[in-house]
C-alpha cells in the first residue's frame, strides 16, 4: 500500500507539474506587415541621382518556416523631373519569395519579386519617356507607361521587440521593361514593421 501511495503521489505531481508549464517565452511570428519611406532613382539621367522619386511602400509577408516568407509589396512614388518639368506618379506592385538570415535581433534578408508598374507623366514637353520609343507627344499630354515588373535586393531587420521591428534599408534594383531594356530602377527604403 505504501508504494502504491508513493506511486500515485508521484504521477500526480507530474500531472500537476506538466499542466502549469509556462508557454515559451520566445515565439517565432509568421505574419508581417511593415510601411516606410522609398526613393526610386531611374538611370534615365547622367548619374544614379539625376532624377529622384519619393513615396511609400507597404508591404505583407506570411512565413511558413524561420527563413522562407512570401511577400507582396506595393509601391507609390512621385517626383518632378526639372529639365523636362515632367510631373511623375509611379504606381510597382510585385510579389515574391524573401529568404531570411536569423542572427539573433539582426536579420539580413534577400528578396526575388514580380509583378506590375504603371507610371503616369506630363509636362509641357510632353511626359518623362516621351520621344524614346513613340513619337513625342503634344505638351501636357499625358505619357502612360506599363508593364513587367521585377526586384532582386537586399535588406536588413533590426528586431526592437518581441512585434515591433526597424527596417534599416532594403535595396533593390527594379528593371521595369516599359517594351524596352530601359530604365534600369533602383529603390532604396526603411521604416517600421509589426511581426504578430
Amino acid at each position: 500500500m505504501k508504494n502504491f501511495c508513493i506511486a500515485a503521489l508521484l504521477v500526480l505531481s507530474a500531472g500537476f507539474c506538466l499542466g502549469q508549464a509556462p508557454k515559451p517565452a520566445v515565439s517565432i511570428p509568421n505574419i508581417d506587415l511593415y510601411g516606410g519611406y522609398v526613393a526610386t532613382f531611374p538611370d534615365y539621367g547622367p548619374s544614379l541621382d539625376s532624377y529622384r522619386f519619393n513615396g511609400f511602400e507597404g508591404q505583407f509577408s506570411k512565413g511558413f518556416t524561420p527563413h522562407i516568407w512570401l511577400t507582396g509589396t506595393a509601391d507609390i512614388v512621385f517626383g518632378n523631373v526639372n529639365a523636362l518639368n515632367a510631373n511623375v506618379t509611379q504606381f510597382t506592385g510585385t510579389v515574391g519569395g524573401k529568404y531570411n538570415i536569423l542572427t539573433g535581433k539582426l536579420r539580413p534578408y534577400a528578396i526575388a519579386q514580380i509583378g506590375y508598374v504603371r507610371q503616369s507623366s506630363s509636362g509641357p514637353h510632353g511626359g518623362l519617356y516621351a520621344g524614346d520609343h513613340h513619337p513625342p507627344l503634344a505638351p501636357n499630354v499625358t505619357d502612360i507607361e506599363d508593364g513587367l515588373a521585377y526586384r532582386l535586393g537586399l535588406g536588413g531587420d533590426l528586431q526592437m521587440s518581441q512585434h515591433i521591428y526597424w527596417r534599416m534599408i532594403q535595396w533593390d534594383v527594379q528593371p521595369m521593361p516599359f517594351a524596352r531594356h530601359t530604365p534600369f530602377y533602383e529603390n532604396f527604403s526603411a521604416g517600421v514593421g509589426y511581426r504578430f
